[in-house]
C-alpha cells in the first residue's frame, strides 16, 4: 500500500532518542508526520527530516504546520527547511507554526527571515489550545520536566491522540494525558530510571500506560539503552503486564489512524 492511498495516517519519519542515536546514525531523527482530513502537521522534524519526508513521497509544501515540542536539535534541526517548503522558499505566505517561545527568543532555531512568510506563528504555554480546522485541534495540557521549555500534546478528532514529549516522569503526566484515549505516543529513551536525565525509562512508560490504558500506545524516540534492549521485546513485555496494545515505533512506520493498524508499505 503506498502513502498517499492511507487518507489518516501516521509516519514515524525517524525513532533516534537524544544526541546518541540521532546523531551516532543508529536511527533516523526526521520527527512524526501526522494527516488528518486533509491537514498535515509535521511535529519535532529534527536532523534528516526535510530528506526523509521526500524519501517517503511526502509533498512538503503541502505540510500546514509545523509543531516543534522543544527547541532541542534532535526535534528542530530541520524545522527551517521544512517551513521553507511549506512557502515555496518564500514566494508565499502559507503555514502555522507552533513552538514554546524560546524557539524563537534571543537564540532562536527558526530564523527570523524564515518566519517572515508564515501565515500564523504560535507560542505555546501550559494550556493552550489551538483549532486548526473543525474536525481538528490540539490541546498542550502541562509543561514537561526537561532541560528547556518542553510540551507534549494531545490532538483532538474523531480520535484522541496523545504524544508526551521528552520529559522526565512527574505524577501530572497521567492526568494530563488521561484523555488519549486512542492513541499515546511516548518518548521512551532509557531502558531503566536515571533521575540525572529528564527522559522517560520503560518502566515510566508501563506506569502511564498501565494508567491510562489507551487502545493503541506506541513508544519512540529511543536511545542507546533501549535500543540494546530490543524495544519491540520490551513493547512487547509492557503490552502482557498492561493488557494493552503496545508497539515499539521503527523508521518509517506508517499508521491507519482510521483501523489504528501498521500499514505494510510496498
Amino acid at each position: 500500500m503506498k502513502l498517499e492511498t492511507v487518507r489518516n495516517r501516521l509516519l514515524f519519519l525517524g525513532t533516534a532518542g537524544a544526541r546518541y542515536v540521532a546523531f551516532g546514525f543508529l536511527r533516523h531523527a526526521g520527527g512524526i508526520y501526522l494527516s488528518l482530513d486533509g491537514f498535515n502537521i509535521h511535529i519535532d522534524p529534527g536532523p534528516g527530516a526535510f530528506v526523509h519526508a521526500y524519501r517517503k513521497g511526502v509533498e512538503l509544501h503541502k505540510t500546514d504546520a509545523v509543531i516543534l515540542s522543544h527547541r532541542h536539535l534532535d526535534h528542530c534541526a530541520d524545522a527551517n527547511h521544512i517551513l521553507e517548503a511549506i512557502t515555496l522558499g518564500s514566494k508565499r505566505k502559507k503555514g502555522w507554526l507552533v513552538c514554546p517561545e524560546d524557539a524563537l527568543s534571543s537564540d532562536p532555531v527558526v530564523l527570523e527571515y524564515v518566519r517572515r512568510n508564515i501565515k500564523t506563528v504560535t507560542v505555546v504555554k501550559e494550556g493552550t489550545v489551538l483549532r486548526f480546522t473543525d474536525s481538528l485541534s490540539v490541546s498542550f495540557p502541562l509543561r514537561h520536566i526537561h532541560r528547556v521549555e518542553t510540551y507534549g500534546m494531545v490532538f483532538h478528532w474523531k480520535r484522541s491522540l496523545g504524544y508526551i514529549s521528552d520529559t522526565a516522569y512527574f505524577d501530572r503526566l497521567l492526568d494530563a494525558y488521561s484523555c488519549a484515549r486512542d492513541l499515546l505516543i511516548l518518548n521512551v529513551t532509557m531502558k531503566s530510571p536515571n533521575p540525572a536525565v529528564d527522559h522517560l525509562s520503560a518502566d515510566d512508560a508501563e506506569r502511564i500506560i498501565g494508567e491510562i490504558k489507551p487502545e493503541l500506545s506506541v513508544i519512540t524516540h529511543f536511545g542507546r539503552t533501549m535500543l540494546s534492549a530490543k524495544p519491540w521485546e520490551v513493547a512487547l513485555a509492557i503490552s502482557k503486564r498492561t493488557g494493552t496494545r503496545v508497539l515499539s515505533a521503527y523508521d518509517n512506520m506508517l499508521i491507519d489512524l482510521d483501523t489504528l493498524q501498521v500499514v505494510r508499505q510496498r
